[in-house]
C-alpha cells in the first residue's frame, strides 16, 4: 500500500508540472499560440475556440490536482484531454494533414511528430493510472465502506466486552426465554 502511494504521489507531482506550464506558457505568448491554433487544418472558428480554452482549461486541471475532493475531477480531465491529444497527434504522425504547426509550448514545440505522439500516450498512461489509483483510494476510503469497517469492527469489540455484561445475562434469563 506504501508503494502504490509513493507512485499516487509522483503521478500528481508529475501531471501538475506537465499541466501548470504548459497552459502558463500558451497564456504567457498567448498571440503566438493563438496564430497557431488558427493554423491548425481545422476552422478557424474552432482555432479560436481552442485557443481561448484550452490555457484555462489546463490550468485548471493542473490545479484540481492540489485539492484531495477535485483530484478524481483532475484524473478524469487529464485523461480525455490526454487521449484527444493523443488522437490528434496520430493524425498527425499518419499525414493526414500536409503539414500544421504545433500550440504546444515549452519543449514540446522542439520535438518531432513521433516523439510528441509517445510522449503524449505516456502522459496518458500517467494520467490514467492516476484515475484509477484515484478510484481504488476512494473505493477503499468511502463512507459505505468506513461504515462496514466500522459495523464489523465494533460487532466484534461489542461481542468481547458484552459478553460478561449484566445486559448479557438478563437476555439470556429473559421471562420469555425462561418459558420457552
Amino acid at each position: 500500500m506504501k508503494a502504490k502511494k509513493i507512485i499516487y504521489q509522483i503521478i500528481l507531482i508529475t501531471l501538475m508540472a506537465l499541466w501548470i506550464p504548459i497552459s502558463l506558457d500558451k497564456l504567457i505568448n498567448f498571440e503566438l499560440f493563438r496564430s497557431a491554433m488558427i493554423q491548425q487544418p481545422f476552422s478557424d472558428q474552432l482555432g479560436m475556440y481552442l485557443a481561448y480554452t484550452l490555457p484555462p482549461l489546463e490550468l485548471a486541471v493542473g490545479l484540481l490536482f492540489i485539492m484531495p475532493k477535485t483530484r478524481i475531477w483532475a484524473f478524469s480531465l487529464s485523461s480525455l484531454m490526454m487521449l484527444a491529444f493523443v488522437a490528434y497527434v496520430g493524425l498527425a504522425v499518419m499525414k493526414v494533414w500536409e503539414k500544421f504547426p504545433c500550440g504546444c509550448g515549452l519543449v514540446f514545440q522542439q520535438l518531432g511528430w513521433t516523439a510528441h505522439l509517445w510522449l503524449n500516450m505516456a502522459f496518458l498512461v500517467v494520467s490514467l493510472l492516476g484515475l484509477w489509483l484515484e478510484l481504488s483510494f476512494l473505493k477503499h476510503h468511502s463512507p459505505i465502506n468506513r461504515i462496514i469497517e466500522n459495523n464489523t469492527s465494533d460487532d466484534i469489540t461489542s461481542l468481547q466486552v458484552n459478553s460478561g455484561s449484566p445486559t448479557a445475562t438478563k437476555l439470556k434469563t429473559s421471562p420469555r426465554l425462561q418459558k420457552e
